[in-house]
């Protein structure tokens, strides 16, 4: 092709048709400009095809995060909500008079005592805001949501944070010096996971007694009544927290999908 227009130009300068040959050569350069216009306009609908393309695939890696932590954030839900229903039971539980009662008094303050520390599933999230590519998600609706998010996260840890501190000063210190429960746990061996539970048949009678008096105890102990109020109102409200979280996390997937399907 070069050639083609190599020799074009060569036949009208030995002719002598300059003006001809000034009208051509000017014509080839529109032609080549033209030329590499369409070849930058192809080369940027390639680039932005492929930056469409890792959005697209970050918004999918997030869906699935978000998909995944409804389930996660739901299940702490039920979590605390257990923990407050156990707090209150026990807040209007009757007076322990029989091992019988001390079996069930004990089995519902572990409920309450039991902790797990949520941590939410922002894996993709986290490496888009540590490798600087959040910019990489054009929607300001779903990067205004996903920081938002952050700050939801970050005040159910300052709640957990608070209720921590609360069971350390009103549940676990003054259960650890004043109660014994540990008969109702199987010591003879360690277990993967929790210890055994033992039967009340297989806890020596002489120790009957000791056990109805520390929960009698406890029940009646204005600093262990104070934590377990602590925990009913705490637990209740982290589980509004987790059950307004699933909502919010539901109306930003929405966003992500209407935004995929662009």
């Amino acid at each position: 092709m070069i050639k083609f227009f190599r020799k074009i130009r060569q036949n009208l300068l030995s002719e002598g048709k300059t003006g001809k040959y000034l009208k051509y050569a000017i014509g080839e350069i529109i032609l080549v400009v033209i030329g590499i216009l369409i070849a930058l306009q192809i080369n940027n609908a390639n680039e932005i095809r492929k930056e469409r393309d890792k959005e697209i695939n970050s918004l999918l890696n997030l869906k699935a995060d978000l998909v995944s932590e409804i389930e996660n954030t739901e299940r702490f839900a039920t979590y605390r909500f257990e923990k407050a229903m156990a707090s209150s039971t026990l807040l209007n539980f009757d007076e322990p008079n029989s091992i019988n009662d001390v079996q069930e008094y004990t089995d519902t303050y572990e409920k309450v005592f039991i902790w797990n520390t949520y941590v939410p599933n922002n894996n993709t999230f986290k490496e888009l805001l540590s490798s600087g590519n959040l910019s990489r998600i054009k929607n300001d609706s779903i990067k205004n949501k996903l920081l938002e998010l952050e700050k939801h996260y970050a005040d159910i840890s300052g709640g957990e944070h608070h209720m921590r501190r609360e069971y350390e000063t009103y549940l676990y210190d003054p259960h650890v010096k004043n109660i014994k429960a540990i008969p109702f746990f199987d010591l003879s061996k360690p277990n993967y996971g929790f210890p055994n539970r033992l039967r009340i048949e297989d806890i020596p009678t002489e120790q009957h007694q000791r056990l109805i008096e520390n929960a009698k105890w406890q029940h009646n102990n204005d600093l262990f009544k104070n934590g377990l109020r602590l925990a009913y109102m705490n637990n209740s409200f982290l589980a509004g927290m987790h059950k307004n979280l699933a909502e919010y996390i539901q109306d930003l997937i929405k966003l992500i999908d209407d935004e995929i399907k662009k």
